[in-house]
This record gives structure tokens, sequence and C-alpha cells, in this order.
């Protein structure tokens, strides 16, 4: 088998695995099959205005879900169900990649007939300077691959800094090539972040671009009023024809913004007028107040879609502030799970999580250092016991969250199980849309800190390195909540990196969550359940594979 072939088919490999083990989690999931048709208005809810539409600057699934609409990657997610929805096809590009053999170089040919909302040609030069800009100091909180991957990427400025570019980014007629610092078999997925998206230098309004960026996909900005509204309309120059991954059902998409979730719930239970064509939208789920109403009722039933999401939910214990490993362990020890998940709904909306990776991930471990499958409540004398050997133990500490119904429910949660064990917790709420650029910044965020996380492709080399590799510690954007900087962990993530062999490379993964669990550098709270309900003319609707809010990919509403 050549390499080339192997890179194909890794994703295959590495889902294929992944199924059998989130079948173990009692997965199940629900869409709405009525027939589409084009047109009509879409209307999507959501809570709060994204922090970031520019996609240099998005690292949120919502965000990059929506960024799939105005700036195509060179491949995407396919528009599939399931596993299978889990698999990349030819976006932008004309195939899914051409690796060397040893996987140090990429090369994808940007397909003709993708156009700028003005009409003018997308070209290769666009995408190497989308990837180029996304350097800059300024354009904070996106992901780090392009600088960990691209050679001279660990010290090249930005365009605007450096404007003669990256030599490791180069273009031939319409084929663009990336040159890399070590094998990564799995760049083809790489590229599907925003941050290998095409910007047209003319057009680049640097951290203005963040507002209304220019489109060459099938939707472009009519309208962004910041907390209130976005509208996207049909880009004219779009080739619907040569679209393998989207459907583009509706002529126009209304988000509207800045709504409460049981709001949002109230008005799609009430299937009035625009809502008859609405879904939610950002992870805006069903409230546990109202899961009873909507479950308890054979019509709205037919109007739910859920499925396990493949985000695990989980407290980030700040090493950098809690220092001893003592303490640490005493603190896993004291959170009530049971309690918590109960707070979110019970077994509807997710399982207790004892590891980071999650079992849809080919990587994943049955583990349980804590013992809280067994003992969701937690082990409060286990926790004390731990305190008392731990003097430098804080015994008061703050927590930051979302403030949303169910990140207060969580603090609540935390707050009791740590009152148990004689630690008390400060709540310490912060707005849905400052939230990552602010628990992001090393220096501001407190000792607990509440999160999630999906894998930024179906691999747990997408799981462990940015959340736990020492390296990866940056003052701003920052992902490793834990601020875990352990020479051990370190230098086996460098290890697993460079393994070639899927299957082993896995394997490697496994054992780092593993040791990163001994380390309490996270607190793993549950494996998600998504549970959505939409309006009664909302067709199409079920889980995006990856990016776990209803597709858009597929959705369309009736007349």
């Amino acid at each position: 088998m050549s390499w080339q072939k192997t890179a194909r088919i890794l994703a295959a490999g590495l889902v294929a695995t992944s199924m059998a083990a989130a079948c173990t989690a009692g997965g199940t999931s629900s869409s709405i099959a009525l027939p589409g048709q084009r047109g009509g208005t879409l209307h999507l809810l959501g809570q709060a205005d994204f922090e970031h539409y520019d996609p240099a600057r998005i690292y949120v699934t919502p965000e990059e879900h929506l960024a799939v609409l105005y700036a195509p990657t060179l491949t995407s997610y396919v528009n599939a169900a399931g596993v299978d929805g889990t698999k990349i096809g030819a976006d932008a590009a004309t195939d899914t990649g051409r690796p060397n053999a040893d996987f140090t170089q990429w090369s994808f040919t940007v397909r003709k007939n993708l156009t700028w909302q003005d009409g003018r040609p997308v070209t290769c030069a666009d995408f190497k300077y989308g990837v180029e800009r996304s350097f800059a100091a300024e354009l904070t909180d996106g992901p780090l691959y392009q600088k960990q991957y691209l050679q001279g990427g660990d010290t090249y400025k930005g365009a605007y800094q450096q404007p003669a570019g990256l030599p490791s980014v180069s273009c031939a007629g319409d084929t663009i090539t990336y040159k890399l610092r070590q094998p990564v078999p799995e760049f083809n997925y790489a590229v599907t972040l925003g941050i290998f998206a095409a910007v047209r230098k003319d057009k680049d309004t640097k951290q203005q671009y963040d507002q209304m960026p220019f489109s060459y996909g099938p939707y472009k900005f009519q309208q962004h009023v910041a907390d209130k509204r976005v509208v996207l309309v049909r880009n004219q120059f779009w080739d619907q024809s040569q679209d393998r991954i989207r459907k583009n059902l509706p002529d126009r998409i209304d988000f509207e913004l800045g709504l409460d979730a049981s709001v949002i719930v109230d008005r799609l239970i009430a299937d009035r007028d625009d809502d008859q064509r609405a879904i939610p939208f950002g992870n805006t789920q069903l409230t546990v107040q109202q899961a009873p109403q909507v479950f308890g009722s054979d019509d709205l039933k037919k109007r739910v879609v859920s499925g396990y999401d493949g985000f695990v939910y989980y407290i980030a214990i700040n090493t950098a502030k809690v220092k001893d490993l003592k303490c640490r362990q005493a603190y896993e020890y004291a959170m009530n799970k049971q309690t918590y998940l109960t707070g979110l709904g019970g077994t509807r909306f997710g399982a207790y999580a004892t590891t980071m990776v999650t079992p849809a991930l080919a990587a994943y471990r049955r583990i349980d250092p804590y013992g809280s499958l067994t003992k969701p409540q937690g082990d409060a004398a286990k926790a004390k016991q731990l305190i008392a050997q731990s003097p430098t133990c804080p015994k008061s500490i703050t927590f930051d969250y979302i403030k949303t119904p169910s990140g207060d429910r969580t603090a609540a949660a935390v707050k009791e199980s740590f009152s148990a064990v004689g630690v008390n917790v400060k709540p310490n709420p912060i707005a849905r849309n400052q939230y990552y650029a602010t628990v992001g910044k090393p220096t501001v965020e407190n000792e607990l800190v509440y999160a999630s996380w999906s894998p930024d492709w179906p691999s747990a080399s997408t799981v462990i390195p940015p959340l736990f590799d020492g390296g990866q510690i940056v003052p701003s954007g920052n992902q490793n909540l834990a601020q875990l900087n352990d020479k051990s962990v370190n230098d086996a993530i460098a290890a697993a990196a460079k393994i070639r062999d899927p299957a082993a490379a896995q394997a490697a993964w496994a054992k780092i969550d593993e040791q990163v669990q001994g380390l309490a550098a996270t607190i793993p709270l549950r494996y998600a359940k998504a549970v959505y309900l939409v309006g009664s003319k909302v067709t199409g609707a079920r889980l995006h594979s990856q990016y776990s809010d209803i597709s858009l990919l597929n959705v369309g509403v009736l007349p």
C-alpha cells in the first residue's frame, strides 16, 4: 500500500474504530427526514454573538460550522450522517490532497469556478495569503497548527510584518504546496480549519475583518449588527453545480442573537410564524426545565434532533496556581459528577467522563483513576485526606464559567462539591461572547475553568497537544487551560506526533491521556449528548458529525 493511498484512507481507519467505541457509550441519534427544497429563509436562534467571524481567529465549533458557508477550506467534512460525516472530501480543492512519500509536503489544487462575492476568481495566492495573515499577533484566538507544522512557522511574524511571505507555502499555477517541519499524515484534515482559508489581500481589514468577512462561499454577509443579528444571502457568483459538500437550500439565513436559551426553546415549542422555519444554533440545546414537556409530547418529540456530539465537558485545574499534585487529586475526588449531570438533565444529555479523549475516537481507553464511574457522587473522605497531606492546597478558589443557566447550575454543583471537603469556591460568570478570549489569557485565568473540547478532526492528535503541550501555552488565545507544562508529557507528545502508523499513534495518545489524568490536570465531567428542538417546517435536520450543531450543509425549509 502506497503512502499516498494510506493518507487518503487514514480517516476511514480512525473512524471505523471510533464507531465501535461510540456504540459502547450507548449513543443513539435522531434526525428530521422531511424532504427539502430550494428557497425560503432559514432562521437561526442564538444566545450571543460569536466572538469571531474572521476564519483565522475561529476556534469554536459553531463558528467553524458557520464559516463553511462563506469561507470554504480546501477540504471539508462531507454531507453525511453519523460516522460517515467525520470523513473529509474535496471542497475548495480538486481532491483531498497529495502528500509526498514521508508526509512532509502536501499539495492541493484550487478548483476552478471558485469566485469571490464581487465576481473575481479565487486564486492560489489568496489561500497562501490567508494562512500567512493568520500568523499575525493581532489576529488572536485561532488554532496554532500552522505555526507548529509549517517550515519556518515558529519564527514567521505574519503577512503584516513580513509581507514577503512564508517560503514553505508556495504556489505553482492553481496548486498550493505546504512544506512541513515534520511528517503529518493528517494534514489534509488540518486544512479544514479556518487558518488555511483564503483571504483576498485587498479586502483584508485586519481586526475589522472579524465583523464582515469577504465571502467566496455560497453565502455572503448582508448585515451584521453586533449582538443582535447576522444576515447571510446567496453569493450570486457561487456555482452550485460544483459544490460537493453543501446543498445550500435556503435563499437567506437570518441569525437572531442575544436570546435566552429558555426563550429559544419556548419559541420553538410554540412553533409560530418564522419560528416554524427556525433552528437553535451555537450549541443552544433543550433546557432541563423544558425537557419533560418536549419528551412528554408525541408531536414535539418528532421535532427533536439528538445524539452524542463528540464533546467532553471538563474543569481545567490551573496547575500554575494549584501546584501540588495531591491537592489537584483531592479536587478530582471532591467533584460530585452525579449532582453535575443531574443538574444538566441527566443521562439524556450525556454520560460520566473519565478521559479527555472521548469514546468516539480510536484513542479512547476506558479508565477510571478517581473511581467516578463507580462512585459518581465523589469521595469526600479521600479528598479531605489528600488536602490534609497538602499544606499549600488552596482552601478558597475561583471557578470561571460562561454565564448561562446551565453554567449557573454547573457552578452551583462545583461549589457544593468542594464545600463538602472544606474548600470555598467563588463562582466567576463571564459573558458568552467574551469567555474564551478571557480565560485564554494565562495571567487572567483563575484556579478552576469550565470548558469543553471536541477534536479538530477525528484524531486524539487534536486533543492532547492543544490541551496539554506546555510549548503551546501562549499569552492570549491559550487552549492549554490547565497550563500544564510537564516535561514527561511534552516529550511524550513530541514522540507521538512522529509516529506514522495510525493505530500505533492513537495508542500513544491514549497513554498520554492516562498520564495527564494521573497528573490531575483536568476533571472530565461528561461526554456530551446534544438535544435540539427545531421548527415544524425545517427539513433535513440532523447533527453535524464534527461540529455538533444541526448541520447547515443539509438543512432547508418548507414554504
